[in-house]
């Protein structure tokens, strides 16, 4: 049973557990097509079975963190309520080259960064179910991440040339909300949600930015791609 706290960072946090809900069913619904294209583009068969395992598990972490909404005391989550997964890479690209913009933008950048933003919300964990749920996802945000360097890695051997770089910074505007750029003032019970799962901005402003410094960017380059204006656009949003 989750803590009992106080009940306005109860509520606070049933309401950030049940957003993550959502954000998981649409990210397995995004895996699952990109396990298809992935196939019936000729990808890896590590890669495609990476993919489909990672659909599978984003399905589990949504009945996970589903869980944890009930247990927060918020209202039940209608599974047709999450949204759909579109595709979100330009048009103006063939469709191998879309296919790994889709897959870079999903694991090398999304799940990369959520991997580093549950490491840390592990560490500040005060209750032992949260705690326990978010370190089984972030095992597998890590496998997730690795699917996304194993297929870009594949790609550059096939002579793929450079087509991310100059869609660095769509991929990291896609990746956060506009809200983490927000000076409004934090919630009032901001230290009990810290122990909930729930990060202040100021930590996950950090967190974005040195994982794409020090993490992300690295990355790509060891790939021939050009990051400039990822870091540029990075440095404008977070001076």
């Amino acid at each position: 049973m989750v803590d009992a706290g106080a009940p306005a960072a109860r509520e606070a946090a049933a309401r950030v557990w049940r957003s993550r809900t959502c954000a998981e069913l649409e990210a397995a619904a995004r895996f699952s097509r990109l396990a298809e294209q992935l196939a019936a583009a000729g990808a890896v068969d590590p890669v495609i079975a990476m993919a489909r395992h990672a659909a599978e598990d984003e399905r589990r972490h949504a009945a996970q963190c589903a869980a944890l909404v009930r247990e927060l005391g918020g209202a039940p989550f209608d599974p047709g309520a999450a949204p759909e997964a579109p595709a979100v890479a330009p048009r103006g690209l063939g469709a191998r080259e879309r296919l790994l913009y889709e897959v870079v933008a999903m694991s090398c950048i999304t799940e990369t960064l959520s991997a580093a933003l549950l490491g840390e919300m592990v560490e500040r964990a005060t209750d032992p179910r949260i705690r326990d749920t978010m370190q089984q996802i972030l095992r597998d945000e890590v496998d997730h991440a690795r699917l996304g360097w194993a297929h870009l890695a594949a790609e550059r051997q096939r002579g793929c040339a450079d087509v991310i770089g100059p869609h660095v910074p769509a991929m990291l505007a896609g990746t956060v909300h506009e809200e983490l750029f927000s000076s409004r003032a934090e919630h009032p019970e901001q230290d009990a949600l810290s122990g909930l799962g729930a990060l202040d901005r100021a930590e996950r402003r950090r967190i974005f930015d040195e994982t794409m410094r020090l993490v992300v960017f690295p990355g790509l380059r060891r790939f021939g791609i050009d990051t400039g204006r990822g870091e540029q656009w990075l440095t404008e949003r977070l001076p």
